[in-house]
């Protein structure tokens, strides 16, 4: 997740702060980032809510979360439609503009540490303005990615047009062999994307292959279409002649809704997203 370098702030100079709380028509008194859990204790594997509550009217401006403080904090969720895989909000924002509060799932020990609700001014760029007190969060118990694929999204629902984001990380500790996107199962299931080899229009890889290590095997979907409907699956091989089907994640089931505008029509090929695929899969099944 990526660092977001803004002035930090514990050190918005006080007269500052008085004077965008003037603009504002709120008094430092009476406006506060609420976060009303101090602290959250929970096991590996279990789904966690952190709340936050932000007194309406509120300066305009984004509200971020953030895990931990000053050099090292980094970006958790942003409400601004971008994906976060693990993340989510409790509610709709637009619909209740008091509770951003996010659940976060499939926790693992290296969750742990203070999160922080940040509310931001509008600028150039965005400043801090005021944060919540911070809930800490301790998870306990030994994490099942370190002997499972795992796919972070058991749903998600996007629509025509859009960029789907799918999420899969594969402990290095496997033996060797490719990771291969499926949709569907059994015989007839249609070969996603190899991140060895084969020409995969509309589909790229998300983790770094390159690095050393690597056990991100995300890959983002673009130009999705109501055909993209299904359940995918990121499925590990053992390295063999031929390879050996070694273990599956659970399957994300995408949900296809509703229609775009400017809608182009389907040319050929447009939405086949293997063109190396069929052969490929045969020899591997």
């Amino acid at each position: 997740m990526p660092v977001l370098d803004f002035p930090s702030y514990s050190h918005l100079p006080s007269l500052l702060l008085a004077l965008l709380l003037k603009l504002t028509g709120t008094s430092s008194e009476d406006f506060q980032v609420n976060q009303p859990e101090s602290s959250v204790s929970a096991k590996a594997g279990d789904v966690i809510t952190l709340g936050c509550n932000i007194p309406a009217p509120s300066p305009v401006g984004p509200v971020l979360w953030f895990k931990d403080a000053k050099l090292e904090r980094k970006l958790i969720y942003s409400f601004n439609g971008r994906r976060f895989p693990r993340v989510s909000q409790v509610v709709n924002p637009m619909a209740n503009q008091t509770d951003y509060s996010i659940r976060i799932n499939d926790v693992s020990p290296k969750d742990a540490g203070m999160y922080y609700c940040v509310k931001l001014t509008i600028g150039h760029p965005d400043m801090a303005y005021i944060a919540g007190p911070g809930t800490y969060v301790s998870v306990s118990g030994v994490t099942n990615e370190m002997f499972n694929v795992q796919q972070a999204e058991i749903s998600q629902t996007v629509s025509p047009g859009e960029t789907l984001t799918l999420s899969c990380s594969v402990p290095d500790s496997f033996p060797n062999g490719p990771v291969l996107w499926f949709k569907g199962t059994g015989p007839n299931r249609e070969l996603i994307y190899n991140f060895q080899r084969g020409l995969f229009p509309r589909v790229n890889q998300v983790g770094n292959m390159a690095k050393a290590g690597n056990k991100d095997f995300s890959i983002r979907i673009n130009e999705i279409s109501l055909k993209d409907a299904g359940t995918y699956f990121c499925v590990k091989f053992k390295e063999g002649k031929p390879d050996i089907e070694y273990q599956s994640g659970r399957g994300t089931k995408v949900t296809v809704t509703g229609t775009r505008n400017n809608f182009v029509p389907d040319t050929p090929g447009r939405h086949f997203l293997a063109t190396k695929g069929t052969n490929l899969n045969k020899n591997l099944l």
